[in-house]
C-alpha cells in the first residue's frame, strides 16, 4: 500500500479553477505506478522481462464536487490477482482528510515482442492477502446501450505523439477526458466508467459519439476511423 501527496498545479486546474476528474485520474496514475514499483512490478522492473501493465476497465466515484486547489492524498494498494486480472484500489482525499473520490481498476500483463496476455506470474500471486479489501462493488462496464438512444454530441480527436505513453499507445487517461468533452452542461460528474478495448497509436483519428441514455446517464463510444473499431466505450453518470 502507498499514500502519495500531490501538490496539484494551476496548470492542472479547470476553468473554474477547480481539481477536476482527469487530474485525479492522473495522480492516481502516478501512484499505481509507483506502489507497483515497490513490490517488483514497476515499469522499469517489467520491461526486462519484455512485460507491461495494460488497464483493462476502471471505475471512479467523486465523492467531493468544486474541488479547490490544495495538496492532494492518494492511498492505493493491490487489492487481488487471479490467473489473468489485477485489481487496484485507490482512495484519494484533501488536505483536511476529507475523501474526494474513490475508484478501483483492473489490469493484466502483456508481453510486448509477443503482443499477447500473459498469465500473472507466482510471484504476484504469493502478494494476494487472505482477505482482500475492496474499497467498492465493481459496476456493469457491459450496460448495453438501449435502442434508438438519441446521439447527444459528436467530435474527432486525432491522437497525437504526446498523448501516448510509455508502451507507445495513448494513454488511458486521455479516453477519459475526451469522452468528458461531450459532457452535459450545467451537471456535475458523479461516476465514471471506462472499458478499453483497442490501443490507438500516434497519427490514428478517434470519432466520439455521445448517447444520452437518460438526462443523468451518458454513453461514450469512441472508435478509430481506421477500421471502426471501439478504443474505448465510456459510462458517465451526472447529478
Amino acid at each position: 500500500m502507498l499514500t502519495k501527496p500531490f501538490e496539484i498545479r494551476y496548470d492542472e486546474l479547470d476553468t473554474q479553477a477547480h481539481i477536476g476528474p482527469v487530474t485525479l485520474l492522473r495522480c492516481f496514475q502516478e501512484a499505481a505506478a509507483l506502489d507497483a514499483a515497490s513490490f517488483a512490478f514497476g515499469w522499469e522492473q517489467l520491461q526486462k522481462n519484455n512485460l507491461s501493465w495494460v488497464l483493462t476497465h476502471m471505475q471512479l466515484e467523486m465523492l467531493a464536487q468544486n474541488i479547490a486547489k490544495q495538496t492532494i492524498f492518494i492511498k492505493t494498494w493491490h487489492a487481488f490477482s487471479d490467473k489473468i486480472l489485477s485489481r487496484r484500489e485507490f482512495e484519494i482525499t484533501g488536505a483536511d482528510g476529507s475523501l474526494l473520490a474513490r475508484g478501483a481498476s483492473w489490469w493484466i500483463l502483456m508481453d510486448t515482442q509477443k503482443r499477447r496476455i500473459t498469465k500473472n506470474p507466482p510471484q504476484l500471486l504469493a502478494l494476494n492477502p487472505q482477505e482482500p479489501t475492496y474499497i467498492m462493488q465493481e459496476e456493469n462496464f457491459k450496460r448495453p446501450l438501449p435502442p434508438n438512444t438519441p446521439l447527444s454530441a459528436e467530435k474527432t480527436f486525432a491522437v497525437r505523439a504526446e498523448d501516448l505513453d510509455l508502451n507507445g499507445h495513448v494513454n488511458n487517461v486521455h479516453y477519459a477526458a475526451w469522452a468528458l468533452e461531450s459532457a452535459p452542461q450545467g451537471k456535475e460528474l458523479h461516476k465514471l466508467l471506462i472499458n478499453f478495448k483497442n490501443e490507438c497509436r500516434a497519427g490514428e483519428v478517434l470519432d466520439a459519439f455521445a448517447y444520452a441514455e437518460t438526462p443523468q446517464i451518458y454513453q461514450h463510444v469512441l472508435k478509430r476511423r481506421s477500421d471502426g473499431k471501439e478504443a474505448a466505450h465510456v459510462i458517465t453518470f451526472w447529478q
